[in-house]
């Protein structure tokens, strides 16, 4: 039964998302160091009074006999925008979360290019967040994060902002936890448990229609429970003097996890666990690991360090929760 979950739950994470490429029309020497600010200020200009408590129910996935649902997936893989106006006042799936702005730092060598190669440093805005609508420590929470990265751009790219997104998580079903930092996230998530009884028909009305959109863009290479990686190895893209490709390794796996010396807090809510007025110097960071593709899975990867990705500051708002949108990497 477990198996039934494997599409809709890392899917999801991605799918009520935003494309890809997204653009603006500012033409600025920085033109993605003023954009980052540009997203930055919009996701943190209307923080909530109180921590809402949003309710992911399949009675909302349809409206007038129309399937919003699906809807909302195929346009997330098509549409070229930050932010988004939706139907509804919630997302949904993923209504819950909380954002950070902060930065992807490389600091160690490897084979792996573009923004995996030492001396990056660009900056992030970050969203955390659980499936259901369960966000209590009671609760089982599938927890993932979707992380948007601005690289410095050159040559013709340096006039239209592009936006690089990548989706980790901890597993599909989701567990019970104290921490929901204390998780370990990656890009092929474990299997988890079920979700609760009460939101079963609700798991299977995700499954069947985040399917059949991921297929419509996947087609036979559609995998609900990896997302890709390695589009962001392409940054640079070419070599600007003579406009060839430039070599591209990018690795198949990637892993974040909480630094060792992080100090856990306990909140029952996660929004609460993870703001981070809680915590030393107003910081949290995961570590970043890499691996390449082996024929016996993620289970035997063979992770390599490669820097460290630092959030340092963070907000619960409606523009996070309801208008943020991050890209859905299509598998190529």
């Amino acid at each position: 039964m477990k198996n039934t979950f494997t599409i809709w739950r890392f899917f999801a994470v991605g799918l009520i998302a935003l494309p890809f490429i997204s653009y603006s029309s500012d033409n600025d020497d920085n033109v993605n160091q003023d954009y980052y600010e540009h997203v930055k200020q919009a996701v943190f200009s209307d923080p909530y009074p109180f921590l809402p408590q949003y309710q992911v129910s399949r009675k909302l996935f349809d409206n007038n006999g129309e399937n919003l649902l699906l809807k909302h997936a195929k346009r997330t893989l098509s549409s070229t925008a930050d932010f988004i106006e939706l139907e509804g006042k919630q997302k949904l799936l993923q209504a819950n979360g909380i954002c950070f702005a902060g930065n992807w730092r490389i600091s160690e060598n490897s084979s792996f290019t573009g923004l995996y190669s030492k001396g990056t440093d660009v900056p992030v805005i970050v969203r955390a967040s659980v499936s259901l609508s369960g966000t209590k420590q009671v609760d089982k929470r599938a927890f993932g994060m979707a992380i948007k990265l601005f690289p410095e751009l050159k040559g013709e790219d340096a006039t239209t902002p592009l936006t690089y997104n990548l989706f980790v998580m901890h597993s599909l079903g989701g567990t019970q936890t104290q921490h929901v930092l204390s998780l370990p996230m990656t890009n092929e998530p474990s299997l988890g448990e079920l979700p609760p009884f009460s939101q079963l028909l609700t798991a299977y009305r995700l499954e069947s229609d985040l399917e059949t959109a991921d297929k419509l863009f996947s087609q036979e290479k559609a995998n609900a429970r990896f997302r890709p990686v390695s589009h962001i190895a392409r940054i640079p893209q070419s070599d600007l003097t003579t406009n060839t490709p430039l070599p591209l390794n990018g690795p198949h796996w990637l892993k974040l996890v909480a630094s060792t010396d992080t100090a856990f807090v306990d909140k029952s809510d996660f929004r609460d666990e993870l703001a981070l007025v809680h915590y030393s110097n107003n910081r949290i960071q995961w570590d970043i690991y890499a691996a390449t593709n082996n024929a016996q899975g993620i289970e035997s990867a063979k992770w390599q360090y490669l820097g460290a990705m630092t959030v340092k500051e963070s907000v619960t708002s409606l523009t996070c929760d309801t208008r943020l949108h991050f890209a859905h990497p299509v598998i190529q």
